[in-house]
């Protein structure tokens, strides 16, 4: 139709009517792409609304996580410190049997951060890290994830640490068919089989000439990590706050 008039147009000469035929083209071109721009503009600015939602989200869960770790390790810490107390006093009397194997279950044991970071990977995998328009957010993203590596390798320098230690107190059977009640590592376990046993030598441990120092060593670590989840815990919330700050504008 536009092609018919255009060359109408063309033949009689009628420059005029030539120009507002186009000019009507163009202007219509220019609006559809204004429209489609705008279209999609308004669908990037619902996915980012719902990244950072779903942001908030997972720094809500990991709050609450990271408070219930933060509580259980620092009862390993105190029980880990119970072990120290005997082995500098060097005898077992007066020992409480249950707070003993609890101490030395909780050498080597180490809390993992307890964060979800399931939002962050997926926008930097998928690249739509680059649709989170307000620089702060995504600022605070590399900030966070900073944090997040450092408490995931101090856990696994801890771990290591630790792990060592424990062989000093204690011995492992691994993949041995168990009866009931040998779990003391495990003590809720319902299958038998499950897992591996502890057995601890009370005369080991205290012959042991450097346990105590052992000891000290281990908790000193322990404690360390234990600044750096609550430091990582402190970042979180100070990233949900930023995320629900921007969410409420």
């Amino acid at each position: 139709m536009i092609l018919r008039r255009v060359s109408d147009h063309l033949r009689r000469q009628d420059w005029i009517a030539l120009f507002l035929d186009l000019l009507i083209v163009v202007v219509g071109i220019y609006l559809g792409l204004q429209v489609d721009a705008w279209n999609q503009d308004r669908q990037d600015r619902a996915t980012e609304r719902e990244y950072l939602e779903r942001l908030l989200v997972d720094m809500n869960e990991s709050i609450d996580a990271q408070l219930i770790t933060q509580r259980a390790f620092e009862g390993s810490i105190v029980a880990t410190d119970y072990v120290g107390e005997i082995q500098r006093a060097g005898s077992f009397d007066s020992v409480d049997e249950a707070k003993l194997i609890t101490g030395l279950n909780a050498i080597g044991w180490v809390v993992r951060p307890a964060t979800n970071m399931v939002t962050i990977r997926e926008l930097q995998s998928t690249g739509n890290i680059l649709m989170i328009q307000d620089v702060a957010i995504r600022t605070a993203i590399g900030r966070f994830e900073s944090s997040f590596a450092d408490a995931e390798f101090t856990a696994q320098q801890t771990l290591g640490f630790t792990n060592a230690a424990a062989v000093e107190f204690m011995t492992y059977t691994y993949l041995q068919p168990n009866v009931s009640g040998e779990h003391q590592s495990v003590p809720e376990a319902e299958d038998p089989s499950f897992g591996y046993t502890l057995h601890h030598d009370k005369e080991r441990i205290l012959q042991n000439p450097d346990g105590a120092k052992i000891i000290s060593w281990v908790s000193g670590w322990d404690k360390y990590y234990a600044s750096v989840l609550v430091q990582h815990h402190r970042d979180t919330i100070e990233f949900r706050d930023l995320l629900r700050a921007r969410l409420d504008e």
